[in-house]
């Protein structure tokens, strides 16, 4: 008995060291760095990080500011680029990103990318707002879906590592990394995250990155509740330098809401064109995506920027 006790130990261990090398051979889980929560409430990156989305070429790069992607404030005018993970757009190789993007068809603008997994509608508000102190932009583009809008809410649903809003008490309620110390453990042994990965039976589903599922589809859409969302913006944030870039799909209510409290706003159009995303299971922009969105936003942004940027 005690013999194939060791055995069966030492198989174990055998070939736990063997998957650990495999899975890292061959980038089968993605390298995602370590947040922190900064002084505001808002999870940022710590600093000097850097590493792999699984098989992807190109390295992630947390910058000095505590996020992936384009990070340029050399020019007088600075536009911001705010959203979830198809901003922070880790999948793709960074000439890919809209920041990217955007500066090929304006080098005379330095692009901001704030993005990050998980962000909701009222924190890429409350990051507009830090973003204003910390790099002065003239305008913040914040890349919004229907489930931004719908997971700000708190009433509608609670997810306590999603920045949202107490409407009744007009209260932010700031996030809870939790389980801070099991993540690192978890994200340093490639084994044990490949695992995790597909078998995340121990893990609320808000835990693994973006919030899974669609509130949209457990609450239909309210118009007393979201006419409270847009009035507490209009009264907190600075509605003159923010505009809403509408992912396709976005629901025609929140367009309206969006003009009735005065917020500029451009509204993505696909076309159908699947094309734009990655994978049929994966419905982030592809390198191709990003192109299309890009362009469409540039003539909304000589608008915007006019007559300090002539075309």
């Amino acid at each position: 008995m005690n013999k194939f006790i060791v055995r069966l130990f030492f198989f174990t261990l055998t070939a736990a060291f063997a998957g650990e090398i495999i899975i890292r051979a061959f980038k089968l889980t993605p390298e995602i760095p370590e947040r922190y929560t900064d002084k505001s409430g808002i999870q940022r990156y710590k600093h000097n990080q850097s590493g792999y989305y699984t098989k992807a070429r190109s390295k992630w790069v947390v910058n000095d500011f505590g996020w992936l992607g384009v990070s340029d404030t050399t020019k007088d005018i600075r536009v911001s680029i705010i959203g979830d993970s198809y901003i922070e757009n880790i999948m793709n190789p960074i000439s890919c990103n809209q920041g990217s993007i955007l500066k090929s068809y304006f080098p005379n603008v330095s692009f901001f990318e704030a993005g990050r997994s998980g962000v909701s509608f009222i924190e890429a508000m409350e990051i507009s707002k830090i973003l204003d102190s910390e790099i002065s932009p003239r305008i913040h583009l914040l890349y919004l879906s229907n489930k931004d809008f719908y997971e700000s809410i708190s009433t509608i649903a609670r997810y306590e590592n999603v920045v949202q809003i107490d409407l009744p008490n007009k209260r932010i309620l700031k996030t809870d990394l939790g389980l801070s110390k099991i993540k690192k453990l978890l994200y340093s042994s490639k084994l044990l995250y490949y695992l995790y990965l597909r078998f995340p039976i121990f893990v609320s589903k808000q835990n693994l990155g973006e919030v899974s599922g669609s509130s949209e589809s457990k609450a239909g859409f309210d118009d007393s509740t979201f006419t409270s969302l847009f009035e507490y913006c209009s009264r907190n944030y600075n509605s003159e330098r923010i505009v809403f870039v509408f992912h396709p799909g976005i629901q025609k209510q929140f367009i309206l809401l969006s003009e009735k409290y005065h917020f500029k706003t451009i509204s993505l159009n696909s076309d159908g064109d699947k094309s734009w995303v990655m994978t049929s299971n994966d419905d982030h922009w592809s390198c191709y995506g990003h192109n299309q969105v890009a362009k469409q936003i540039k003539m909304h942004l000589l608008e915007f920027l006019h007559p300090v940027i002539e075309p």
